[in-house]
């Protein structure tokens, strides 16, 4: 049950990267602003419901939850997200930069697992790696003049990685399913 989910959630946040990536490709003038305004929105939601929670939930349980503090938060966040999108555009390639470097970090521990298992294909995701360290250090040193090239640049770089995961995830799963086998028939 808890393989799946893993493997469910590993699924859908690719779709959304391959995705992201998309509308960043596709509309680099505006997805971005659109995205700040998007992510505000859903982060405010976020802090009004932890604040909400704070003063629906037995006092002693609000105590050791933070549910004020962390709800405050992140409405401060939202709004600023919402106010001062052009801010927040400018620290993107460091913040994409930054997920493509612990996407590669992910790939790397996928390609020593399957190697520790002695699976084939452990490679798949060391490659991969490779790719994300590259389009991740380029990101983190923003080479671009354009801020649509550098939207663009980003949207591929998010394709690639959405990408390398859905193209790895056979492999881990398919890893996964012969160690659960294997376990089930040491059992019988």
């Amino acid at each position: 049950m808890k393989k799946k989910r893993l493997l469910s959630d590993f699924t859908l946040i690719s779709l959304f990267y391959v995705l992201l990536g998309v509308i960043l490709l596709g509309w680099p003038e505006t997805s971005a602003r659109i995205i700040c305004y998007a992510f505000g929105a859903v982060i405010a939601v976020a802090g009004v419901l932890r604040v909400l929670r704070y003063f629906f939930r037995d006092k002693y349980d609000g105590m050791m939850r933070r549910d004020l503090a962390v709800g405050l938060v992140l409405i401060s966040a939202a709004a600023f997200l919402i106010l001062r999108p052009d801010a927040v555009v400018s620290l993107l390639p460091f913040v994409f930069g930054l997920l493509l470097l612990a996407g590669c970090a992910g790939k790397i521990q996928t390609a020593a697992d399957l190697f520790r298992i002695k699976a084939s294909g452990w490679f798949v995701p060391l490659i991969m790696a490779g790719v994300s360290l590259v389009l991740g250090i380029v990101l983190l040193c923003q080479p671009f003049e354009s801020a649509m090239v550098l939207t663009r640049f980003i949207g591929v770089a998010i394709i690639v990685e959405g990408a390398e995961n859905l193209t790895s995830l056979p492999i881990f799963e398919r890893r996964i399913q012969d160690y659960y086998d294997s376990e089930d028939s040491d059992l019988s």
